[in-house]
């Protein structure tokens, strides 16, 4: 029997329909009603016997926020329909089955579904049945408003726009990602800057890293109208680097060029390759025509080459590689010390090392002594100089208040120093008060609206942590992936899609303890492995964060506070610990956790109570005018 419309993709709460392939002239019907109806139903035409347990079912199920199942003689001897019911039961939807015949349910299927709502269709009428169902559903649906993301206004100038691709690595060894990514970004950095070219941010540019994607669907999707791509092959101090600009209307080549030239000249490639696309879009240049229009922050082509390394390893964010990253830019420092740059990446590597429990004694000095001379040589952060200060030294943070009403002001009147930073400070100060979705949409507005280089932040982290714990799966995972983030495994795994996950994990190091496979030992229900495998670790491979993760997903709660209340006596804030908790728990977990003494003890020790529950939500709604966005108590997602 045909479909009657495609399954639903997209951010919104969706249905899951669970049903036997047998009974789809019965089930179809239900689903163009309830689709008419305005729900959102994500199912499958039916899984034939024997077809293997798919990736894209395991993550719809875990993403769904109501589980439907159609209860017949056929869906409840259906192998597929109780691994589908299993599977949302251990990842904790909300499920409603509707019996469309009299079907007597095993006693395990009793069991699973004694406490969860069912309707019986033969014991109403058509139309009260119809009713029922709806209403059901609609209470098993919040109001959703709040997932509403504020979209990008629509572009109006007459600006020529463009989208640099990240460079593909056509070289045998892939270290040499950071010479590919390093020069896309500086030419991002440097077009960004001119007046009459709008250039996609890196963020929205580097979705599309390694894909081969078509070139209208890019066109539509990062909104310009050229794309720049191109790839790059080194060997020794020699590289080859490709270049094509494209027009997405009809695909004509407007320019195109090889270069094959040494490392040490790679400052005038990347000045060469702007200058070409500048003159094929026809951009004029205002003020001096000679001017540089790419400024790397140093001259000598070494020190360049030798930041990109420790760009690259501060970015994987490990203690092995941030130790690694330092190296590489002390090394810069020597050969170039005027080099703002590296003194700003400096300071994010010391203050991630007391985040995985470097001693705070040590690395805060050396944090301050970085910070101070990047600002001495004019360097530009990606986030204020005052917020770079309260995270490196947490005891001059303002509490909660604070923080908000001076975002508040600073989104009422926009300070340029800050450029939207504000967006971010208030979405930090809906997490520490549990606001995921309101946070989210924060997030989301910011990330819509910048260019410059985020890396050096924890931004993109901390809202990769609000999908997740949102369930937006995907949406997580697409962002690791085009970013090089860590924690894919850990959605694989969590969403059932273990041989993905494996994938992932056969890459990883040699560490004695690396969680995302204690995750994924833990969501393959070997628990007893799990444990073993946390215990016999090597304490200096966890990080002070793992511990109370893997004791809170044990169940000893109070030992995983005690690792907890010595990470916020070490700095960690609610917006912190709170979205390291909720990516990686469930909600019955985290709902555990909240209700301990302690914890409770923990955000009173921040003033986070009702009251200032009540206040923020009001101060973000005063500013909804502004913002467009509403916020509001959210719910079990």
């Amino acid at each position: 029997m045909q479909r009657p419309f495609p399954a639903y993709k997209g951010n919104d709460p969706y249905i899951f329909v669970s049903y036997a392939h047998d009974d789809a002239a019965l089930v179809y019907p239900e689903l163009v009603r309830l689709n008419g109806h305005g729900f959102n139903i994500w199912y499958d035409e039916g899984i034939a016997p024997g077809q293997s347990w798919r990736d894209e079912v395991a993550l719809a199920l875990t993403q769904c926020r109501v589980f439907l199942y159609f209860v017949t003689p056929r869906s409840i001897a259906s192998s597929n329909c109780l691994k589908e019911l299993n599977f949302s039961l251990s990842r904790e939807r909300k499920i409603l089955s509707v019996h469309l015949e009299k079907t007597e349910l095993t006693a395990g299927l009793e069991l699973s579904l004694s406490d969860r709502q069912a309707i019986l269709r033969l014991e109403h009428s058509e139309s009260d049945y119809q009713k029922k169902l709806a209403d059901a559903l609609q209470s098993l649906l919040p109001d959703t408003s709040y997932q509403t993301v504020v979209e990008q206004p629509p572009v109006t100038s007459n600006d020529t726009s463009i989208a640099i691709l990240p460079l593909v690595n056509r070289s045998n060894d892939p270290e040499n990602e950071y010479l590919c990514d390093g020069i896309s970004e500086e030419l991002i950095s440097g077009l960004a800057s001119l007046k009459g070219l709008r250039v996609a941010s890196q963020i929205s540019s580097f979705a599309f890293k390694n894909q081969n994607a078509d070139l209208a669907l890019m066109g539509n999707r990062l909104r310009v109208d050229h794309i720049l791509s191109g790839s790059i092959q080194k060997s020794g101090n020699r590289v080859r680097i490709t270049f094509l600009l494209s027009r997405v209307r009809d695909g004509t080549s407007l320019w195109s060029k090889r270069y094959d030239r040494e490392l040490r000249d790679i400052f005038e490639l990347q000045e060469d390759v702007a200058r070409q696309v500048i003159h094929a879009l026809k951009v004029e240049l205002v003020g001096d025509q000679n001017a540089q229009l790419l400024d790397v922050g140093t001259e000598n082509a070494k020190a360049y080459e030798t930041f990109l390394l420790g760009l690259h390893a501060a970015r994987t964010g490990t203690r092995e590689e941030l130790l690694r990253a330092v190296a590489h830019f002390n090394e810069a420092i020597a050969l170039d010390p005027a080099y703002g740059r590296v003194y700003w990446w400096l300071y994010f590597c010391y203050w991630r090392l007391i985040g995985v429990g470097l001693p705070r004694a040590e690395m805060e000095p050396k944090g301050e002594a970085a910070l101070d001379k990047a600002r001495a040589a004019g360097f530009l952060p990606p986030v204020p100089w005052i917020k770079a200060r309260r995270d490196l030294k947490p005891a001059s943070r303002p509490n909660q208040r604070t923080l908000a009403l001076e975002a508040a002001r600073k989104i009422r009147n926009p300070d340029p120093e800050w450029r939207l930073f504000e967006y971010i400070q208030f979405g930090e100060c809906l997490i520490a008060a549990g606001f995921n979705h309101g946070a989210c949409d924060y997030y989301e507005y910011y990330l819509s609206r910048t260019h410059h280089d985020l890396s050096g932040t924890w931004i993109q982290p901390r809202y990769r942590s609000l999908l997740t714990q949102l369930g937006r799966f995907d949406k997580a995972t697409e962002l690791m992936t085009r970013l090089g983030m860590d924690g894919r495994a850990i959605v694989y795994s969590r969403t059932g899609q273990y041989e993905l996950a494996a994938q992932v994990l056969a890459t990883a190091g040699t560490m004695s303890f690396y969680f995302d496979r204690f995750y994924d030992l833990y969501w393959r229900r070997e628990i007893d492995a799990a444990t073993e495998y946390y215990r016999n670790a090597d304490p200096d491979d966890l990080d002070p964060l793992e511990h109370y993760w893997v004791l809170f997903l044990l169940g000893d709660i109070e030992s995983g506070l005690d690792h907890l209340e010595e990470d916020v006596a070490r700095g960690a804030h609610p917006a912190v610990y709170r979205s390291n908790i909720g990516e990686v728990l469930t909600r019955s977990m985290l709902k555990k956790v909240e209700e301990n003494p302690r914890y409770q003890a923990l955000l009173k020790r921040f003033e986070i109570d009702a009251a200032w529950c009540d206040e923020l939500m009001q101060i973000a709604n005063d500013l909804s005018a502004i913002t467009g966005i509403r916020v509001q108590p959210d719910d079990d997602y």
